[in-house]
């Protein structure tokens, strides 16, 4: 029970979110995601499907050394394979291997991540590779091709490595310096790096230039075996800059989809804002003219300053500091996963009607797996509640809850009018994201016509405040400004059945197409941390002594207003008080008295 209640505390207990997040990103999946989270030094796994919520997690540091962050690994970037023992994580100065009892693929298979806090982490700089590029701050990103069949390691000032991600031997002959600089026209300034889907070629992405290299011949060898790279050269900032005039431009990471080259990057400079966030554009292969052009800048803005916000694309805004993108594998959409590391989430991209339709670039959504329940105070703050949580349990929060189900329970509100609804049927409060997530999982949430594949959207009291932080730890609280962002806006979650729970971060006062779903401690009553219930209260009091009114003039004055207000509420959200046989919505009485339970571990219903 007070574990429980401890729980149900954190709203009110968090203030800010956490910066400098989310650096690598790995999909293992359609599902999960492995992300190398750099302010709490972690490996984390994201169930994608239930809005965000940490599944398993392997901290890189020694514990004993969590108050010297100088100690801490501070990862960049992280690979794996279908069959592969390790991760493979870089950071700026070194290659590790982290040995597992069971691949990634196969932990994901089960739904079971929980032998990943005990992964050894080692060091893994192969013989072969000379020891002046280790140890220097120039490593960066890693990729390893799906069946294992390759592995390589870009490092900004030395080119590329390549290993052997099935046998990580320090005298693995598969470990070579493949690529120098220079080498195919491949200059310095290196920043991601990437297998195509088809396993046939990398793609190198600089500070000005994607280099697409070749892995696989006519003949079917691999040309990097016999020291012979060959790659086509793509210049990005002459394609472009056009965009914003000509202004000069850098770019972070490039994924293929298709005949399409989309790349992450923005302009160096903006002169309404010291850190403008990052925008993703869009380039065309042409096959009668043998090249890549005609870049349409697809998600976010480039020269605004940084955000969070979801929606369209042209709407959408960004932190300044994502460097990395990856493809989610799925067979029925296009999506990029980005990790926007201010933001401490991840940003989905769906491109699919653009890569489908050839055209429809304004029909790009963007939408955010938020999962920063506190983590950062969970692992390294000694003090309750902190210290008797886990990163997986902060994700759910129990408690009593009400929804509204059917057409009629569909309202277009912003979140005051949403807060107001929720004080008005006797809850009293908005559901935060992890009761939301809880009330997912349990199949216990408000729908149009009972339909799994109808999506159902609420409002939630996450926040979206964040900001540009350098460090590990917390963003202050403060209104917005040119490194800090979000202070009007919220989250609202959007789900069914079938995909799974979506959050996106909207404006307070947008009004949205959204349905009642309030969450309380205890019970039917009013929670309100804002203070304003006294008020109201004493308010109340003052009214009833105001004066008196005699029975004989209240009693049929009752009996006729009661006889209204029941037709009145007819189609409307009951309250509390409104007795069982006469409402068609659903109220939990012990917290835990679903209406269909929705297994997500694959299947339909339990």
């Amino acid at each position: 029970m007070m574990r429980w209640l401890l729980l149900a505390l954190l709203p009110q207990l968090s203030t800010a979110v956490t910066g400098q997040g989310p650096r690598g990103v790995h999909p293992i999946n359609e599902r999960y995601i492995a992300v190398a989270d750099s302010s709490i030094d972690s490996i984390i796994i994201v169930d994608g499907h239930s809005g965000g919520a940490v599944v398993g997690h392997l901290v890189l540091h020694d514990r004993s050394e969590d108050d010297n962050t100088n100690s801490w690994l501070n990862p960049v970037s992280l690979a794996s394979c279908d069959e592969c023992n390790h991760i493979f994580l870089t950071s700026n100065q070194d290659l590790y291997a982290i040995e597992l009892d069971r691949p990634l693929a196969d932990m994901a298979e089960s739904h079971d991540f929980s032998s990943l806090s005990n992964a050894a982490i080692e060091e893994y700089w192969p013989d072969n590779w000379s020891e002046k590029y280790k140890g220097d701050g120039y490593l960066r990103m890693i990729s390893i091709a799906h069946d294992g069949s390759s592995a390589y390691v870009a490092h900004a000032k030395g080119g590329i490595f390549s290993f052997d991600p099935l046998d990580p031997a320090q005298s693995s002959l598969a470990a070579k310096h493949v690529v120098h600089i220079g080498d195919a026209d491949i200059g310095d300034d290196i920043n991601g790096l990437h297998h195509t889907r088809s396993l046939k070629n990398l793609v190198i992405t600089r500070s000005k230039y994607v280099h697409i290299l070749k892995l696989v011949a006519e003949d079917g060898t691999n040309p990097l075996d016999y020291g012979e790279p060959i790659a086509y050269k793509l210049t990005l900032n002459y394609h472009c800059s056009e965009l914003y005039d000509g202004a000069e431009m850098t770019f972070m990471d490039t994924a293929i989809i298709n005949e399409y080259a989309f790349v992450l990057g923005h302009p160096k400079h903006s002169d309404t804002s010291e850190h403008n966030g990052v925008a993703l554009y869009r380039l065309t292969w042409y096959d009668e003219d043998e090249t890549w052009k005609d870049c349409t800048q697809i998600a976010g803005s480039g020269l605004e300053g940084a955000g969070w916000v979801d929606g369209s694309g042209e709407e959408a805004k960004f932190s300044s500091t994502p460097h990395e993108i990856a493809v989610l594998p799925s067979l029925d959409s296009h999506t990029i996963i980005m990790g926007d590391v201010d933001n401490h989430a991840l940003r989905y991209v769906d491109v699919t009607i653009p890569v489908e339709t050839h055209d429809q670039t304004d029909k790009v959504r963007v939408s955010s797996v938020a999962y920063d329940e506190d983590l950062y105070q969970v692992l390294y703050t000694n003090e309750e509640p902190w210290t008797t949580l886990s990163l997986e349990s902060v994700m759910e929060q129990d408690g009593k809850s009400y929804y509204h189900s059917g057409p009629e329970g569909l309202y277009s509100m912003n979140f005051d009018a949403a807060q107001d609804e929720c004080g008005r049927v006797g809850i009293g409060r908005i559901c935060t994201l992890p009761e939301i997530r809880a009330r997912f999982a349990r199949g216990q949430y408000p729908t149009i016509d009972g339909d799994d594949k109808t999506w159902t959207t609420v409002w939630t009291a996450e926040s979206c405040m964040s900001c540009h932080l350098e460090d590990p730890g917390r963003c202050p609280v403060q209104e917005d400004g040119d490194s800090s962002w979000g202070e009007n806006f919220k989250m609202i979650a959007i789900f069914n059945a079938q995909v799974g729970l979506q959050n996106q971060c909207v404006h307070v006062d947008r009004p949205v197409d959204t349905m009642s779903m309030c969450c309380g401690l205890g019970g039917p009553a009013v929670l309100n941390p804002t203070g304003e219930s006294n008020e109201q209260d004493e308010g109340n009091i003052d009214s009833k002594q105001a004066g008196v009114i005699s029975a004989g003039v209240v009693v049929p004055l009752f009996l006729i207003a009661i006889a209204a207000y029941g037709l009145y509420m007819r189609k409307k959200t009951k309250p509390s008080w409104w007795p069982k046989f006469l409402r068609n919505d659903n109220r939990e009485e012990t917290g835990h008295a679903p209406h269909r339970e929705v297994d997500l571990r694959g299947r339909d219903y339990i």
